[in-house]
Parts: structure tokens; C-alpha cells; sequence
């Protein structure tokens, strides 16, 4: 009698199609502190490996913040819960997004007091790159009708009421964070943030998918602001802004003084510099998305943002090139409004309004691109949004 060999044959571990870890909840008491996934668990077939950390920092005002440090196995980034859901930095193919602040460390919310300085404690915790300003108002502090605002608004400090992380692997990989972040107050505002902050494995490519809901059941104004902000090494004497502008304004008297170079970057000045703001509305595609980039002085890197002009149809360009350690950055700022007060920016019908339990949804995407061809072939996509000359001001929106 001839034996037949029968060989087991295992097949190779595959992607879940779509899984999620819940990591903090308030409606459950929920906080998992310390924790840690990767593709080894998600994904064990994946040729990339990536993971996703939740960390606890200590130390000076960064005690007790929460980071989720998302690793895609080529871009890393870091999402901070505890402030807005916002990213802190990123870096990918040894380029940082981000910038060198005087606050190094991510304060917690707890030791900021957005009322010092007049309304500008907000400025003592500003060290992100993606820093959203909002979402009950943003902008300038002032009074607005006998309501004081702070600049800037309360989203930032405020931390997330939920968050989970989660993996999808059809049409591509692609890590998931989500938090919610709510915005409430007896006799004041009412409203949810709730973001999905993606990026696909082996990318280096961010994506935000932002709603704001009213939580209430009345009319509420709200505003949003992607406070996106860069320095070194896209920034520096030589870099360029490039858009499809369809009209632009200086903010005020000292932005004019900048009208001839006002998309150049000179690099860092003297102790004298004070910052510009250059007030923008765009063109976009036949989708309704525009584009614009930040181009290195050399020509061969460049951070391109994609961004819907139906949630942002407004694009403020932040200048702050004062001496090095100062805060020498730029902002490329897609929003509700410009970032006058609200009392202004109400008058010059800028200020959205959300009915009763609506919602408005806006995306922003950002990629990081890093050679001469990749710039080149992105600058002449914007320039092809280029569908009319644009209509330059050199007057000041707002007198």
C-alpha cells in the first residue's frame, strides 16, 4: 500500500477589512491611558509596518496631555486629544511640518487662561501645526455686542470627549483617528466637533473630515478656522506661496506696506518685524476643491493643501518672519471668515449660521511633496485654477 503525504497548507494572515479600538469615552468613563496597535495586530501581512501609540506626557505644563502618535511607516504625527484634537507636528522623509515656537512644550488646558493679555492667552499654549481656531466664534478678541471673545476661541484648549482609532484596508490601507470634541455652555454655545483625521499606510498625505454640529434647538452661529502654520524647512528666504487667488486684500495698514512681495518670503528679519495677513478667495476645480502650497526655497519640496470651498471658503496667509526664536512662521489659514473679531466679520456677512441640529462638513488635505518633479507637476495644477486674473486690493478689507 502507497502512503500519501498530505501537507497542511496555512494561509498567509490578511487585513482585517475594518477594525476599531474605542480609547476614550466620557459616556463610559472610558480612558485606556497607555496603549499601543500595529500592523502586527491590524494588518500582519502588510509589506509596511506602522502602529499607533497613546502616551501620557509628564513635566512642566505638558503634565497629564494626551498623544496619539500615528506612525503610517513613512509619515509620523502626532494628534493631541487633550487640545482640540489638533496635530502638534509631523515629519516624513526627514521634512518637519510644523515649527519652532516659544512654547515647546504641549501645555495642558489646564494652564492656559485665554483671558490674559487682554484675550490673548491663547498665544500661550500656540505651538501646533494644525491648530484649529473656533468653533463658536474665532478671530481677533474684542467685545462683540457686550460679549467679550477671546482670540482665537475655545476649541484648541478644549479636550476630546471621544476618541478611537481604527483601520481600513479597502480601497487602500488607511490608519483612522476620530475624536469629538464639544464646545458647551449654559446660555452660550452648543456645539460638536467631530473629526476623522486620516492617512493611508506608506503616505505622506494627512486628510481631515471636520463636522460641526449644533447641539441645540435654535439657530447657532459657529466658525472655523485650519490654522496651519510652517517654518523651517519649507520655510526660508527664497519659499513662495502659490494659489489660484480670485481677489485678495491686505488686512490692515501694515500689510499694505508688504502688497509688493506679499506671496514671497524674505526669511527672518529684524527685532522691528511685526506680522502681515494677506485676506484671500480662491478659485477651485469643477469638484469645488482648491489648492494651494507652500514651495522650499530650493524648489523641491513643498507642503500642497486641498480644501473644500464650501466649508472653507475664505483663506487668510498668516507672515510672522521676525529673527529666528521669536516664532518665525507662516500660516496658510482656509475658514469660515477671516480672522477679524466677529463683530466685523458678522457685519461683512462672513459669520455662517447652523439651524437647529444641522450640521457643516469641510475637509483639508495635506501633502508633503519632496522632489523638483513633484512640486513642478502640483504648481502647475493650481496655476491651471488660474481661470481669470485675480483681483488685487491694496486697501485694507476692513478700514
Amino acid at each position: 500500500m502507497t502512503g500519501t503525504l498530505v501537507t497542511a497548507v496555512t494561509a498567509p494572515p490578511t487585513a482585517l477589512a475594518e477594525t476599531s479600538e474605542l480609547l476614550i469615552d466620557v459616556g463610559q468613563n472610558r480612558n485606556l491611558g497607555e496603549w499601543r496597535i500595529s500592523s502586527d495586530d491590524w494588518d500582519p501581512a502588510s509589506r509596511i509596518k506602522w502602529s499607533v501609540s497613546l502616551k501620557t506626557l509628564h513635566g512642566g505644563r505638558q503634565e497629564g496631555v494626551q498623544v496619539l502618535e500615528v506612525d503610517n511607516g513613512r509619515m509620523r504625527f502626532r494628534v493631541v486629544p487633550t487640545r482640540g484634537f489638533h496635530v502638534w507636528d509631523a515629519h516624513s522623509d526627514d521634512i518637519r511640518l510644523g515649527w519652532d515656537s516659544p512654547v515647546q512644550e504641549i501645555a495642558h488646558p489646564r494652564y492656559i487662561d485665554l483671558n490674559d493679555r487682554g484675550g490673548l492667552g491663547w498665544l500661550n499654549g500656540f505651538g501646533g501645526w494644525m491648530t484649529r481656531a473656533g468653533i463658536g466664534f474665532f478671530g481677533a478678541p474684542g467685545n462683540d455686542n457686550g460679549t467679550p471673545l477671546t482670540l482665537h476661541g475655545n476649541i484648541d484648549n478644549t479636550p476630546a470627549s471621544l476618541v478611537e482609532v481604527s483601520f481600513r484596508a479597502l480601497p487602500e490601507p488607511t490608519i483612522v483617528v476620530k475624536g469629538i470634541v464639544n464646545e458647551t455652555q449654559m446660555f452660550g454655545p452648543a456645539l460638536r466637533l467631530t473629526s476623522e483625521i486620516s492617512t493611508p499606510v506608506g503616505s505622506a498625505s494627512i486628510r481631515f473630515e471636520d463636522q460641526i454640529t449644533n447641539l441645540k434647538g435654535i439657530p447657532q452661529e459657529y466658525g472655523n478656522l485650519y490654522h496651519t502654520n510652517f517654518g523651517a524647512p519649507l520655510l526660508g528666504k527664497g519659499a513662495k506661496f502659490i494659489a489660484p487667488v480670485r481677489t485678495m486684500a491686505p488686512r490692515n495698514a501694515r500689510a499694505v506696506e508688504g502688497m509688493a512681495g506679499w506671496s514671497d518670503f524674505a526669511g527672518p528679519g529684524d527685532a522691528d518685524y511685526t506680522e502681515q495677513v494677506y485676506l484671500a478667495e480662491l478659485f477651485a476645480d469643477a469638484d469645488g476643491i482648491s489648492q494651494v502650497m507652500l514651495k522650499s526655497p530650493d524648489g523641491t519640496k513643498a507642503a500642497r493643501m486641498s480644501f473644500d470651498l464650501a466649508g472653507s471658503p475664505y483663506f487668510s496667509l498668516w507672515k510672522n518672519e521676525g529673527p529666528e526664536g521669536t516664532g518665525y512662521v507662516t500660516g496658510l489659514e482656509p475658514g469660515t471668515g477671516y480672522p477679524y473679531n466677529r463683530s466685523v466679520e458678522r457685519a461683512g456677512g462672513r459669520v455662517p449660521v447652523l439651524q437647529s441640529h444641522a450640521s457643516a462638513r469641510s475637509t483639508l488635505q495635506v501633502d508633503l511633496l519632496t522632489s523638483a518633479a513633484e512640486v513642478a507637476k502640483a504648481q502647475a495644477e493650481i496655476e491651471a485654477l488660474q481661470i481669470a486674473e485675480p483681483r488685487i486690493s491694496n486697501t485694507p478689507l476692513v478700514p
